[in-house]
C-alpha cells in the first residue's frame, strides 16, 4: 500500500499561504498608492489655487495702495484731510474683507482634504477596500452638531408671518424645498407659486433678497459649492443660478429621454464625482447628470413610485419615494442597500415629502398630511416626532421643506401656515 507524504501537502498549503499574503498587501499597496497619489493631487490643487489667490492679493493690494496715493494727493490739494482718512479707512477694510474670504476658503478646502480623506487612510482593508467612517462623511464646517431631538418641540424662532401671491419679500406663496449656504449662512427657499427663490441669514432669519429668472413653479433645490440649482417643475427643466440669483444654464425639457424631465422635484450633487442627481414625480426614476448636465445614467427603473428627494453623502444615495417603503439607500455603486420607513393609514408616515440628514445619517422627514417632522434613525426606527396640525408656534399645516443648519437647528417651511418658516 502507498503512503502519501504529508510534507508535501503541508509545504504546499505553505506556499500557497504565503503567496495568499502577498496578493492581499499587494492589493493594499496599491490601494494605498492610488489614494495616496488623489491626496497629492488634492494638495497641489490646494497650492495653487493658494497661490493664484496670493497673487490676486498681491495686484489688488498694489492697486488699492496706487488708489489710496492718488487719491490722497488729490485730497491733498483741496485739503480734505477727513475725507482722505474716510476713503483710506474704506479700502482697508476692503482689502482686510478680501484677505479673510480668501483664508477662509482655503482653509475649507484644507480641513476638508484632511478631516474626510486622510483619516481614512488608516481604514484601508487587506482585500483593497476602505472602510468609510459615517462620523467623517460630511466636511467639519457641514452640519458639525447632530442635534439634540428631544428638546425639538417649539420653535426658537420664526419669520415669514404672511403668505402672499404678490411677490412680496419674505412673503410666501406655496413655498416647498430649502437648501443652507453654510459658508454665507444664508437660507434658500423655493418660492413655487410666487416663482422665485427667497433668501433669508440663517442666524436671524431675517429676509434679504429674491431672484426668479425664468422660474415657472420651482419646486426642488440645492447649492453645490458657488451654484443654485433649482428644478422647474412645469418647465421640466433644471436651472443654475450664482449665489446671487444670476441665471447660469438651463437645461431640460418635458419627456422620458435623455436630459428630459417629467415634473423634477429634489435633486442634489455627489461629492464624489460632482454628478446632479434629480427626482423625477412623472418618471419614476432619478436621472444622473454629469457635472456640465449632461446625461450620465438613471436610477432605479422599476423600483420607484413618484420620486420626491434625495440626498447624496460620499458613500451613501438616500431616495424618498411614494412607494411603501418609502425611503431607499443606495451605496455609491448604486446598489440598494436597505429599504426604510412604511407609509400609509395605521402606519408611521402618511405623506413624507422632503428630508434632510444629519452626520449619523439619522432622517428628518416632513410629513406633509400628518402635518410633523419625523426622526429615523438608519436602521428606520422612529427616534422622535414633533410638530402638530394647527396655525400656531410649534404647529404646521402642510410643512413640506427641512432642512438641518451647521448650529443643530432644524428648519421646517410648510405649504400652509401663519409662520411660514420655523427653526427648531
Amino acid at each position: 500500500m502507498a503512503f502519501e507524504n504529508p510534507k508535501i501537502d503541508f509545504l504546499e498549503q505553505i506556499n500557497n499561504t504565503r503567496e495568499s499574503i502577498k496578493n492581499r498587501f499587494k492589493i493594499s499597496r496599491e490601494a494605498l498608492s492610488a489614494r495616496e497619489q488623489i491626496l497629492l493631487d488634492n494638495i497641489d490643487r490646494i497650492e495653487s489655487e493658494y497661490n493664484q489667490n496670493a497673487q490676486l492679493q498681491a495686484e489688488l493690494s498694489e492697486s488699492l495702495s496706487s488708489i489710496v496715493f492718488s487719491s490722497i494727493e488729490k485730497l491733498k490739494a483741496n485739503e480734505l484731510s477727513d475725507t482722505r482718512e474716510e476713503v483710506t479707512s474704506l479700502l482697508d477694510s476692503k482689502l482686510t474683507k478680501l484677505a479673510a474670504e480668501t483664508d477662509f476658503q482655503i482653509e475649507f478646502e484644507w480641513n476638508n482634504l484632511f478631516e474626510t480623506e486622510i483619516e481614512q487612510l488608516g481604514n484601508i482593508l487587506l482585500n483593497g477596500q476602505t472602510n468609510l467612517s459615517t462620523l467623517r462623511t460630511f466636511p467639519l464646517q457641514v452640519k458639525p452638531v447632530i442635534p439634540d431631538y428631544k428638546i425639538k418641540q417649539l420653535p426658537t424662532s420664526y419669520c415669514c408671518k404672511k403668505i402672499s401671491n404678490q411677490k412680496a419679500p419674505g412673503e410666501f406663496n406655496s413655498p416647498k424645498s430649502i437648501a443652507i449656504h453654510y459658508k454665507s449662512e444664508r437660507i434658500y427657499v423655493a418660492d413655487r407659486e410666487n416663482n422665485v427663490v427667497q433668501v433669508f441669514r440663517c442666524d436671524t432669519g431675517d429676509y434679504l433678497f429674491m431672484f426668479g429668472n425664468k422660474m415657472n413653479k420651482p419646486r426642488g433645490i440645492c447649492i453645490f459649492q458657488d451654484k443654485v440649482f433649482v428644478t422647474q417643475l412645469f418647465d421640466h427643466c433644471i436651472n443654475v443660478y450664482s449665489l446671487e440669483g444670476i441665471l447660469i444654464q438651463s437645461v431640460g425639457s418635458h419627456g422620458s429621454g435623455e436630459v428630459q424631465f417629467s415634473y423634477p422635484q429634489g435633486l442634489d450633487v455627489s461629492i464624489r464625482n460632482l454628478n446632479v442627481y434629480v427626482c423625477e414625480y412623472g418618471n419614476n426614476r432619478v436621472q444622473i447628470l454629469t457635472p456640465d448636465l449632461k446625461f450620465h445614467s438613471m436610477l432605479g427603473i422599476g423600483i420607484f413610485h413618484r420620486t420626491r428627494d434625495i440626498k447624496i453623502t460620499r458613500d451613501r444615495i438616500i431616495v424618498l419615494d411614494e412607494s411603501d417603503p418609502c425611503v431607499f439607500l443606495f451605496n455609491s455603486d448604486h446598489n440598494i442597500i436597505n429599504r426604510l420607513i412604511t407609509r400609509g393609514d395605521a402606519k408611521q408616515t402618511m405623506n413624507p415629502v422632503s428630508f434632510d440628514i444629519d452626520r449619523d445619517y439619522n432622517i428628518i422627514l416632513s410629513d406633509y398630511s400628518n402635518h410633523c417632522v419625523y426622526v429615523f434613525n438608519i436602521d428606520g426606527e422612529q427616534i422622535h416626532k414633533f410638530g402638530k396640525y394647527g396655525q400656531g408656534i410649534g404647529e404646521f399645516t402642510n410643512p413640506w421643506g427641512v432642512a438641518l443648519d451647521n448650529k443643530g437647528h432644524i428648519i421646517v417651511v410648510c405649504e400652509k401656515t401663519t409662520a411660514c418658516l420655523q427653526f427648531f
